[in-house]
């Protein structure tokens, strides 16, 4: 890293000290308290508890050009970790399996840089320590408690991808990450002794025909250039063995990048729960809740990140063409409010065994990435103005 070797090695040490104590969605108090604390530290003014333990913090507020936010997300899996390290999780069943203790130690590291020079800023510099982003309640709670009340001009954020090696970043200008929805639906029969299986209504068994419908509906009923995906997760029901069951509930998501297969997917999947059942004479009930919508990127503020990638950073393998993928995340309530930026940051390398993907008992990032995007953020911090440019709203 260029810019300060002391600042990146606070870095690391940051990183490995959540690592080390991580906290699930809606629990992150002491994640939050250490962020306040090193804010404090710095001299840098910050509001904490804004929708639950997400903390705000403002460098250079009373400049006179427009503002641009940073965001960066702080929660854990419920995961056991399995690695062999002096920073591995010290909290059972708990884990950074997502990276996310990196995206903030590295938005501290982007607060420690502003901090010292703030009057070369354009404009003030908003960062965003997000609570509860893999449960998908976090920006939500933090844009209905205020974090937009004044928009600013411009959202950017990040993620760590093991799949990417050390160096790349993938960059798109597409729909690249699913609307991504909960599904509940409960299935309604009739129960009866195993022995009298003619006056039951047999909740399984409608069960399984809708999961096998709804893999049908999938394949024929939905547009096959244009990713869709429902995946049922669980299936709870029944009492005992030698009881036929009446109540069947089934879990899962949907996936979707566009809003036509959003719709024909939601109209088939309507049809399916209310029509199917009816065959044998039970009744279904489908709920579908929003998790997060479509993630797509901001034209201009594309153009402007693969410029200056390319001419501040052409050591770094720039990607712009890589397919979608139907994860979910939901820094995109951000980018619905203004236009946004999110780029994917290569934290692989195979020669140090760091092969694992996203969400393993055994993920691990090389640290120099966090060099390495740091020093991209500050870049962009410092010409925020030339993005603002003509952008589009």
């Amino acid at each position: 890293m260029s810019l300060n070797r002391e600042i990146f090695l606070r870095v690391v040490e940051w990183r490995r000290h959540l690592h080390r104590y991580p906290e699930l969605s809606g629990q992150e108090r002491e994640t939050a308290a250490f962020i306040s604390g090193i804010l404090a530290d710095l001299g840098i003014a910050h509001e904490t508890g804004v929708g639950g333990y997400g903390v705000v913090a403002r460098i250079n507020p009373e400049a006179s050009g427009p503002e641009i936010a940073f965001r960066a997300d702080c929660d854990a899996l419920p995961l056991a970790d399995r690695k062999k390290c002096d920073y591995a999780s010290t909290r059972p069943g708990v884990m950074h399996a997502c990276g996310h203790d990196g995206n903030t130690a590295v938005l501290l590291g982007l607060a420690a840089l502003l901090a010292r020079e703030p009057e070369k800023l354009p404009g003030p510099v908003r960062l965003i320590f997000q609570p509860a982003e893999e449960n998908g309640q976090g920006a939500l709670a933090m844009l209905e408690a205020g974090v937009f009340a004044s928009l600013p001009a411009a959202i950017f954020g990040f993620h760590f991808h093991p799949g990417l090696r050390l160096g790349e970043i993938a960059l798109y200008r597409h729909p690249f990450m699913a609307a991504t929805e909960y599904l509940e639906i409960e299935v309604r029969g009739r129960a009866a002794h195993a022995c009298a299986p003619h006056e039951s209504i047999d909740a399984i068994q409608v069960a399984a025909s809708l999961v096998t419908a709804i893999n049908q509906l999938l394949t024929k009923g939905t547009d096959p250039v244009d990713p869709a995906l429902v995946s049922i997760g669980t299936i709870s029901g029944g009492t005992i063995s030698n009881i036929i069951a009446d109540r069947v509930l089934l879990t899962g998501t949907i996936r979707t990048l566009s809003e036509a297969q959003h719709q024909r997917l939601h109209e088939g999947l309507g049809r399916l729960v209310r029509e199917l059942p009816r065959a044998f004479g039970a009744e279904a009930e489908m709920t579908v809740s929003e998790v997060a919508p479509a993630l797509v990127n901001d034209s201009r503020l594309v153009t402007f990140m693969a410029e200056l990638l390319e001419r501040d950073f052409p050591q770094l393998g720039l990607r712009e063409n890589d397919p979608p993928m139907l994860g979910g995340e939901d820094f995109a309530r951000f980018a619905r409010r203004t236009p946004g930026c999110y780029l994917f940051v290569g934290c692989g390398n195979p020669e140090k065994g760091l092969v694992h993907p996203l969400h393993s008992a055994l993920f691990d990032l090389d640290e120099e990435a966090l060099g390495i995007i740091l020093e991209i953020l500050y870049a962009v911090a410092r010409h925020s103005d030339r993005a603002l440019t003509g952008r589009e709203v």
